[in-house]
C-alpha cells in the first residue's frame, strides 16, 4: 500500500499513446479518476460538516463516520491525487522531499486508519447491542476521542517504518527497487497483512456474525412476546414497551449492516491490489498484466467516493442532516 506512487510505470499509460483506441482508453481513466476525486471531496466533505455542524447527528457512531471521511479525504487528497498527476504528466516530481515522504505514507497512513476505525465501530455496535444498559457507562464523548487520537497515532506507526530504511530516490519515486533491504520490506509486508487485513477483519468478522445471531434470536422472541401482549389486560403499555424495543434493535441493526457495507467495500477494493502488490515485489517471475494492476488501483481510488452514498443510504439521519445543510445554504444565499 506504501508503494501506489512508486509503481507509475505500471498504472500510468504513456501520454502518447501509438493507437486510436490506446488514446480513448487514456482519455477514459483521466476522465474517470478526476470525478472520482471531485465526488470523494464533496462527498467527505458533507459528511463530515453535517456531522460537525449539526446536533442531532453528534452521535457516538457518527463520530466515527466523520473520522471515516477524514481518512478517505485525506486519502483521495495525497494519494489519489498525486498519482493522478503523474498520469497527466510522468515527469512531475513533489517539490520538496517532505512532500515525498507525505504521499509515500499516505496510503497506508488513510487505509489503516480507516479500517482501524471500522473495527472500533463494530466494538461499538457489539456494546450498543449486547450491554445496552452498561453501554453509556462503557462509551462516552471523551473514550471515543481518544480511541480516535490513538488510531491516528497507530496509523502514523504503522506508515513510518519504510521512510526509514528506503532511499530518498526509491522514496520521491525515482527508483522502484526493494533488494537493498530485501528483509525489511518482507517483514513489513507480512506485518501489514496481519494489521491492515488478517487482525482486523477477524474481529469485525466475529462481531457482525454475533450480532447477526443476536437479531435472529430477537426476531424469535418478539413473535410470542407480541401475540401475549395481545392477551394481557394491559395490551397498550405492554405493546408499546414492545414496539419500541423493537424500534431500537432495527436501528441498531441497521447501523450495524451499514459498518458491514462499508467494512465489505474496503475488503474487495484493497484486497486485490494487496495481492497483486505483494506478487509484484516479491514473486519476481509472476509478470502482471499494467491493465490489471490500474483496475485494481482504480478500484481502491473509487471507494472514497462511494463511502459518503453508503453512509447516506443506511442513514437517514445523516440524509436529513445533508438536505438541512443545502437548505440552510440556500436560505444564507
Amino acid at each position: 500500500m506504501a508503494d501506489t506512487i512508486q509503481t507509475s510505470n505500471l498504472t500510468s499509460p504513456s501520454p502518447s499513446p501509438s493507437t486510436g483506441a490506446e488514446v480513448v482508453m487514456w482519455w477514459l481513466q483521466i476522465v474517470y479518476i478526476i470525478v472520482i476525486i471531485i465526488l470523494a471531496f464533496i462527498g467527505n466533505i458533507l459528511i463530515f460538516v453535517a456531522i460537525c455542524s449539526i446536533k442531532r447527528l453528534h452521535t457516538i457512531d457518527n463520530v466515527f463516520i466523520a473520522n471515516l471521511a477524514v481518512s478517505d479525504f485525506l486519502f483521495t487528497l495525497i494519494e489519489t491525487s498525486s498519482n493522478t498527476t503523474r498520469q497527466l504528466n510522468p515527469n512531475w516530481r513533489p517539490p520538496h522531499e517532505f512532500v515525498c515522504y507525505v504521499i509515500l505514507a499516505s496510503s497506508v497512513l488513510c487505509a489503516s486508519a480507516s479500517v482501524f476505525t471500522q473495527t472500533a465501530v463494530a466494538v461499538n455496535r457489539y456494546l450498543a447491542i449486547t450491554r445496552p444498559l452498561q453501554y453509556p457507562n462503557f462509551v462516552n464523548t471523551r473514550r471515543v476521542c481518544i480511541s480516535i487520537l490513538v488510531i491516528w497515532v497507530c496509523a502514523i506507526v504503522l506508515a513510518s517504518p519504510p521512510l526509514i530504511w528506503r532511499p530518498l530516490a526509491v522514496i520521491c519515486g525515482e527508483e522502484e527497487s526493494y533488494d537493498k533491504h530485501i528483509t525489511y520490506e518482507i517483514v513489513y509486508m507480512a506485518v501489514e497483512w496481519l494489521l491492515i487485513f488478517v487482525i482486523p477483519f477477524g474481529i469485525m468478522s466475529v462481531i457482525y456474525f454475533r450480532i447477526y445471531r443476536i437479531a435472529r434470536s430477537h426476531a424469535n422472541r418478539v413473535r410470542p412476546d407480541q401475540e401475549s401482549a395481545s392477551t394481557q389486560s394491559n395490551s397498550v403499555t405492554s405493546s408499546r414497551s414492545i414496539k419500541y424495543n423493537i424500534t431500537s434493535f432495527k436501528r441498531q441493526f441497521k447501523a450495524a449492516k451499514m459498518l458491514v457495507t462499508i467494512a465489505g467495500a474496503f475488503l474487495l477494493s484493497w484486497l486485490p491490489f494487496f495481492v497483486t502488490l505483494t506478487l509484484w515485489k516479491f514473486q519476481k517471475g509472476v509478470r502482471i498484466h499494467p491493465k490489471v494492476f490500474t483496475a485494481f488501483l482504480y478500484f481502491v481510488y473509487t471507494v472514497p467516493a462511494i463511502n459518503p452514498a453508503i453512509y447516506a443510504f443506511w442513514s437517514r439521519d445523516i440524509r436529513s442532516g445533508i438536505k438541512q445543510l443545502f437548505t440552510c445554504w440556500k436560505r444564507s444565499s
